[in-house]
This record gives C-alpha cells, sequence and structure tokens, in this order.
C-alpha cells in the first residue's frame, strides 16, 4: 500500500461487518486457528457472524444489540497462549489492511483486552506475572 493512501475509519456497521468478514475469513484459512473454530467448536458461520456483527458493533461504535456472555462458549476451548497471540495478530492485521483512525483503535484496543481478559480467565497468562499478549 502506498504509504500516503488515506484509510477509512470504521464508523458504521457496514465496516464493522467488513471488518469480521474479512478477519474470520483470515481465521478459516489459519492453520492453528480453524481446527479451533471448525473441529472444536463446530462454528456455524452462518450462525456466528451476525453476532459478531453485533458484538463488534457494540465494542467499535456503542450500539446495541448484542445479547450474549461470549466467556462460558470461550472457556472450555483447548486453546494456548499461541492461540490467542494468533487471534491478536489476525485481527489486528485485519483492522490495519483495511481501516484506519479512532474506530480502529478502538477495535484493536477492544480486541487486545478481550484477548488479555479470556488468556488471563482461562489460566493461560498469569495476570499477576505482568503478562500480556
Amino acid at each position: 500500500m502506498h504509504p500516503f493512501v488515506i484509510m477509512p475509519d470504521i464508523c458504521s456497521e457496514a465496516d464493522v461487518r467488513q471488518l469480521v468478514d474479512s478477519f474470520y475469513a483470515k481465521v478459516r484459512d489459519d492453520a492453528l486457528l480453524n481446527p479451533i473454530f471448525s473441529d472444536v467448536a463446530h462454528v456455524d458461520w452462518a450462525h456466528h457472524l451476525p453476532k459478531m456483527y453485533a458484538f463488534w458493533n457494540g465494542m467499535i461504535l456503542g450500539k446495541t444489540g448484542y445479547n450474549g456472555r461470549p466467556f462460558p462458549l470461550h472457556a472450555v476451548l483447548p486453546v494456548d497462549k499461541t492461540h490467542f497471540n494468533r487471534w491478536l495478530a489476525l485481527f489486528t492485521a485485519t483492522v490495519d489492511e483495511h481501516f484506519s483512525g479512532s474506530g480502529a483503535e478502538r477495535a484493536k484496543n477492544a480486541a487486545a483486552s478481550i484477548a488479555h481478559t479470556f488468556a488471563s480467565r482461562m489460566g493461560v497468562i498469569d495476570p499477576m506475572a505482568g503478562e500480556l499478549l
């Protein structure tokens, strides 16, 4: 990409949908993460993606619509720090490929916070050690 190209910010539900669709396309192509989503969690993408649009609309745009408790569904997954790092790296790269601005920063900060919180609660990292993903 040319260094002077100004990328749009995440400002609308359509932007969030683009982010979510692009991110989960990467997840489905990822040799480490895809087996967790496909073989372990058996994600039904047609059902999952609308939930993710609503979740990220809330996190990035402050819109209501997501109703759920995501942690219990994730707590049972056989993942380690490598999985969390990959998830966060793919998410951050996806944001950076498509967007720039305060909404993009909110998205990346929210993803980092979620990854850290889940990893801490699942015992993947020690929150008392000051360890970050």
